[in-house]
């Protein structure tokens, strides 16, 4: 099918809810904590549901994913799931808003059945397990910052302790 017979509107839908995942996982990448209001404007100005939205994030993971991984199995990855488990965070790496997105709500049913199909996709065709989360060893600075921040809001003996221990 060629541009020119694409609806016009459908053209121009598609380019929007891109242009808003990416402002979203932009917004997300930039300041973790903004993700449940981030995701309340996107899902009322673009994507109307939760269910959308996550598959919309969801797909554009895979795509980025599945180019990294073809590339790792042409050169003769196949069942190496070590070097899946690098792409995985390197992927994560390069869409930490995405990967924040997607890890905060795993356990949604969409996303949860979404990634399941991944999954088995990922098995028959590569011969390797994918992880089960998004975010995790990939963004240790943001993991190493959180205790930090709970030691600013405790009291001073809990300050001390965190000081004495590192």
């Amino acid at each position: 099918m060629t541009t020119s017979t694409i609806d016009r509107s459908a053209w121009e839908q598609t380019t929007r809810r891109q242009r808003a995942l990416h402002a979203l996982t932009e917004t997300i990448s930039q300041d973790p904590t903004a993700l449940p209001a981030a995701v309340r404007r996107a899902r009322s100005e673009t994507f109307g549901s939760l269910d959308s939205l996550l598959l919309a994030a969801h797909a554009h993971w895979v795509r980025t994913f599945e180019a990294r991984l073809d590339h790792l199995l042409e050169q003769g990855g196949y069942g190496d799931q070590a070097a899946v488990e690098r792409v995985w965070r390197e992927t994560a790496q390069v869409l930490d808003g995405t990967a924040a997105l997607l890890d905060a709500y795993a356990d949604h049913e969409v996303l949860a059945r979404a990634h399941a199909d991944h999954r088995r996709r990922a098995r028959s065709t590569a011969g390797v397990d994918l992880p089960s989360r998004w975010v995790g060893a990939s963004r240790p600075a943001q993991r190493a910052q959180r205790p930090a921040q709970r030691v600013e809001r405790a009291g001073w003996r809990c300050r001390a302790r965190a000081l004495l221990t590192h």
